[in-house]
């Protein structure tokens, strides 16, 4: 997951830690709110419109709509870390943005990464992302191995995941062909404006950069010895203290997945899907609180 920076603020800046609504209280109200990033193109932005939009906001109101409430999004800018992202929209609240939401969306999917955030309960995954490459196959013909890049100059999301592998592979040697863009919009557009040969990040957003532009360009994987992580799920994110929420979400991903209407949103918006390759769950069981 991508870093973005919002304010540095400390702990001792909240006066209480406010809990999102249970499953009870969501049903009697017939409301959900769901968290999301922002400008986050294609899961979670606002169009031209103002209008919020993308794979997650669609899924949230699937998801709402199966459980027969109405659903509502908070657009926010994430943290240092997605710990701190987990802190401030599920089990605490944020001094700026307010109490927890109900749910959050995107959040990593991952045995060791739970364990350590036993304030948060993470529900099946609903899809896998992973990293590729868009090349511009005119520019480079046999793109086989990432050592053409030692020549021709490829474009990556600043301080994303593949700017820090590119500037390390191969002891270094691709260093100066890296180009870095704010987005990876911007590394697409510069691909399209042939400022780069190709550009490295998560498929997802280079699918829907692409879409935007008429091309030829291939998307593809490419071996990325010494990554060690080439891909990973995503998942809803519930407070603790709400388990039979967290429960009520499972069974209703769990649905939308075997059903195949989660990977109708995903084609809906020009994407392809990525199944989820392990289903262990990590939901506790028990009461809620």
């Amino acid at each position: 997951m991508k870093s973005r920076l919002i304010f540095l603020i400390t702990s001792s800046l909240f006066a209480s830690c406010v809990y999102a609504a249970g499953f009870e209280k969501i049903m009697e109200k017939g409301f959900i709110e769901f968290a999301v990033y922002e400008n986050f193109p294609p899961y979670s932005y606002k169009d031209e419109n103002g209008q919020v939009k993308g794979v997650d906001v669609d899924l949230g109101k699937l998801i709402a709509e199966k459980m027969g409430v109405k659903s509502g999004f908070r657009l926010f800018q994430a943290d240092e870390s997605v710990e701190d992202d987990l802190r401030n929209l599920v089990w605490k609240g944020h001094y700026l943005a307010g109490g927890a939401a109900d749910v959050f969306l995107h959040a990593p999917y991952d045995v060791n990464f739970a364990k350590l955030n036993e304030k948060v309960i993470f529900t099946q995954p609903y899809f896998r992302e992973v990293v590729a490459f868009a090349v511009n196959t005119e520019r480079v013909r046999s793109a086989r191995t990432l050592e053409v890049f030692a020549t021709e100059p490829i474009g990556v999301e600043t301080a994303s995941l593949s700017d820090a592998y590119l500037l390390g592979a191969f002891s270094g040697k691709l260093r100066d062909s890296v180009r870095h863009y704010v987005t990876v919009t911007d590394a697409v557009y510069a691909m399209v404006d042939r400022e780069v040969s190709a550009v490295m990040a998560n498929r997802g957003e280079l699918e829907h950069g692409l879409l935007q532009h008429e091309h030829d360009f291939l998307v593809t994987k490419l071996p990325t010895p010494g990554l060690s992580v080439e891909g990973w799920e995503l998942c809803a994110a519930v407070s603790s203290e709400n388990v039979n929420l967290a429960n009520k979400l499972n069974e209703v991903i769990g649905e939308l997945k075997q059903s195949g209407e989660i990977e109708s949103i995903f084609k809906s918006h020009g994407l392809s899907y990525h199944p989820v390759i392990d289903d262990e769950l990590l939901l506790v069981s028990g009461d809620e609180k």
